[in-house]
C-alpha cells in the first residue's frame, strides 16, 4: 500500500506541549569527494511536503494530518559526517559546506515556511587511518549523542537517557531518530518529514518505535543497475520483509530510519580493530556478547547470547570492516520484540546510486563472506532456537544448496536429513557426498552420503503427491519450465514478490526417459512430510513453479520453512 499523507491519522498527544524531535542524518565518508556535496546538501535542505499543491484552499495544510503534525512538533536536523581517513579532498569539501551552510542560515534565518532547520557537524579520524564503515557510522552517531555505554544498567535505562546530551533532553516530549545515508546517495527533500511522521503516527507507542527499523522505497541510478534487487526490494510487503530476511537485506541501509534505542540495543555497529591492536575475532566476539543489552533473566532470550553477526570461524579482523549493514540488520532482528517496516510513497525517498568502482564497499565484500554471515544468522535464529537443533531438509542440490551446507557448522551439517530437487541429473546422482570439497567444514575427515530425492516426497497430501509424481514421470524430468528449474533470464517487470504465475505451456521434447522412476532412497516418508525445510532455490525465477511446488508441501513460512536464496 502506498503511503498517502492525506489518509493518515493526526498525532495524538496527552499533553498540550510541543514535541521536540531531533533527527540525526548519519553519513560515513571515505574518499567521496565526487559525491559528498550532493549527498550532504540533500540532507541539509529538507522540507515539509507542499500539501497546498493538492488543494485550492490556502490553509489546507493546517487541517491535513501532516499540517496538524507540524503544529505539534518542533523538528530539526543535525547532519553528522565522520571522515574515515579519506585521502582525497572529502574533508575539505565538508568544511566548506559547513561554512557555507552556517553563513546561509544566518543570512536567511526566516527561510521557507516548509524548511526544516538544520546544521552540519563534521569530524575526522585523528591519525588519518580508515577503520571501515561500521566504525565510521558509530563515530558519526556519537557526534550528537552520548557514547555507546556497555553496561546493563545504562542500556536498561536507555529509554530515559537516550536523548542527545547536547540538544534533546529526555522525556516523553523529546524524541531522537537516526536517519542513515551513504556518502554517494541522495535524499528526497521530504524524506525526513515523511519518515518522522510515519514513526510518530503509525507506530502505536514509544516502545514500538524503539523496536522498529524503518526503510523506504528508493530509485536506482542508473536505472538498470542491480535491477533485479531493486525490483524485489521495492515490491516487498511488510510480511515479506520478515519472511525473506535470510535471502538478502530486505530494507536498504541508506533508507534506514530508527530511534536511538535501536542502535544502543544491538551494541552499535560491529567495528574492526585498529591496525596496532592485538585483538582477535574471538576477543571481539566475546566482548560484544558480554556487552549485549539484557532486559530480563530469561536464558532463552536472544539478547543474552550472541545478538551480533561475527563469524567465529570465517571472520578475520580485516573482514569485520565489511558487511556492517548485514551484521546490524540481523542483530536487530535477533533482539526480542523487534521488527522492520517499509514506508511506501508515490515518489521514492532515496536515490541509490551505483558507480561500479573498486571504492565501493559492496565491491570489496565477497559473495562468500555474505553467504557465510547469512548462514550464521540462520544458525543463530532458526536452527538453534526456533527449530531447537532438530533435523531439517535443504531444498536445492545445486550451487546454492551445497554452498549453504558447506557454510554450516559441522553440528548443523549432521542435522541435514536430505536434499530435495527437481533436476534430473541431480536426482539420478542420488546422493551428495560430503568431505570431498576443500571448503567443507568437516575437519574430522567424516564423509557423508546425503540423499537427494524429488521434492514431491515432502507433500503430505497423497493425491497431490501422486499427481506431482505422475507429471514428473510423464515428462521424464525434461521440462525445466514445468518442473521449476531456474530461469536465468531477467524476470518480467510485471512479476512481484509473492505472485504465482501460471507455468508456461509444456515444451515438447524427445526423451527416452519415459520409464524414469522416483525413489525415496530409503528415507522415512513420514519424516520427509514433517521435517522443516530451508529453500535454497531463488524465488521469482521459475515463472511461479517453485512457489507452487513449495506451497504443495504444506509448510508454513516463518515457522517450519524459510527461504535462503
Amino acid at each position: 500500500m502506498v503511503y498517502n499523507i492525506m489518509d493518515l491519522p493526526k498525532l495524538s498527544t496527552t499533553r498540550n506541549k510541543i514535541i521536540t524531535i531531533v533527527v540525526d542524518v548519519i553519513i560515513p565518508v571515505h574518499n567521496a569527494a565526487a559525491t559528498i556535496q550532493e549527498a550532504v546538501e540533500s540532507a541539509l535542505y529538507q522540507e515539509w511536503p507542499d500539501e497546498s499543491m493538492s488543494s485550492n484552499n490556502n490553509n489546507h495544510h493546517s487541517n491535513s494530518p501532516v499540517g496538524s503534525f507540524r503544529k505539534e512538533v518542533s523538528l530539526s536536523i543535525t547532519v553528522c559526517c565522520y571522515d574515515d581517513g579519506s585521502s582525497d579532498n572529502s574533508l575539505n569539501i565538508l568544511k566548506q559546506l559547513q561554512t557555507d551552510h552556517s553563513n546561509k542560515a544566518s543570512q536567511t534565518a526566516s527561510g521557507s515556511d516548509r524548511t526544516i532547520p538544520s546544521r552540519l557537524l563534521i569530524k575526522s579520524s585523528d591519525n588519518g587511518t580508515a577503520r571501515g564503515a561500521g566504525y565510521a557510522r558509530n563515530r558519526a552517531i556519537e557526534m550528537n549523542n552520548p557514547p555507546l555505554h556497555h553496561s546493563r544498567r545504562n542500556v536498561e535505562t536507555s529509554s530515559s537517557v537516550a536523548a542527545d546530551s547536547n540538544s534533546t533532553p529526555a522525556g516523553d516530549n523529546n524524541v531522537k531518530f537516526l536517519c542513515l545515508l551513504d556518502s554517494d546517495d541522495i535524499m528526497h527533500p521530504n524524506r525526513v518529514a515523511l519518515q518522522t511522521h510515519f514513526m510518530m503516527t503509525q507506530l502505536s507507542s514509544s516502545e514500538t518505535r524503539h523496536n522498529t527499523l524503518l526503510g523506504c522505497t528508493f530509485v536506482r541510478d542508473p536505472p538498470d543497475s542491480t535491477w533485479h534487487y531493486s525490483q524485489w526490494a521495492n515490491s516487498l510487503t511488510d510480511e515479506r520483509l520478515l519472511l525473506e530476511r535470510y535471502r538478502e537485506i530486505t530494507i536498504l541501509q541508506p533508507t534506514w530510519f530508527m530511534s536511538y534505542e535501536v542502535w544502543t540495543r544491538v551494541g552499535g555497529y560491529v567495528e574492526a580493530p585498529s591496525a596496532d591492536s592485538n585483538d582477535t575475532v574471538a576477543d571481539i566476539l566475546l566482548r560484544r556478547q558480554h556487552e549485549v543489552p539484557i532486559d530480563g533473566n530469561d536464558v532463552d532470550d536472544p539478547r543474552t547470547s550472541s545478538c551480533c553477526l561475527i563469524h567465529p570461524r570465517f571472520d578475520t579482523p580485516s573482514s569485520l570492516r565489511l558487511a556492517e549493514d548485514l551484521r546490524f540488520f540481523h542483530a536487530h532482528l535477533q533482539c526480542r520484540g523487534t521488527t522492520i517496516r517499509m514506508l511506501r510513497t508515490e515518489t521514492p525517498l532515496v536515490t541509490y546510486r551505483y558507480f561500479g568502482d573498486s571504492q565501493s564497499q559492496s565491491f570489496r565484500t565477497s559473495r562468500k563472506l555474505l553467504l557465510q554471515l547469512r548462514v550464521l544468522a540462520v544458525e543463530q535464529s532458526v536452527l538453534s532456537r526456533q527449530w531447537k537443533d532438530k533435523r531439517f531438509i535443504i531444498w536445492g542440490a545445486g550451487r546454492d544448496g551445497k554452498d549453504f551446507y558447506k557454510a554450516l557448522d559441522p553440528n548443523f551439517q549432521r542435522n541435514v536429513y536430505c536434499f530435495v530437487d527437481v533436476d534430473l541429473k541431480k536426482l539420478n546422482a542420488g546422493f551428495h557426498v560430503t568431505g570431498r570439497d576443500k571448503d567443507t567444514n568437516n575437519n574430522d575427515g567424516e564423509t557423508r552420503k546425503i540423499p537427494i530425492v524429488h521434492f514431491s516426497f515432502l507433500i503430505p497430501d497423497t493425491k497431490v503427491r501422486e499427481s506431482a509424481q505422475t507429471a514428473w514421470q510423464r515428462d521424464g524430468g525434461a521440462n525445466d519450465a514445468r518442473n521449476g528449474c531456474i530461469d536465468k533470464t531477467h524476470p518480467s517487470k510485471n512479476d512481484t514478490p509473492g505472485e504465482v504465475r501460471q507455468p508456461k505451456k509444456r515444451q515438447k521434447r524427445t526423451t527416452d526417459l519415459d520409464r524414469f522412476q522416483l525413489v525415496d532412497r530409503g528415507l522415512d516418508r513420514r519424516l520427509l512430510q514433517e521435517l522443516p525445510v530451508i529453500v535454497c532455490v531463488a524465488l521469482y525465477r521459475t515463472n511461479g513453479v517453485l512457489e507452487k511446488n513449495v506451497a504443495s508441501i504444506e509448510r508454513v513460512e516463518g515457522e517450519n520453512l524459510w527461504h535462503f536464496s
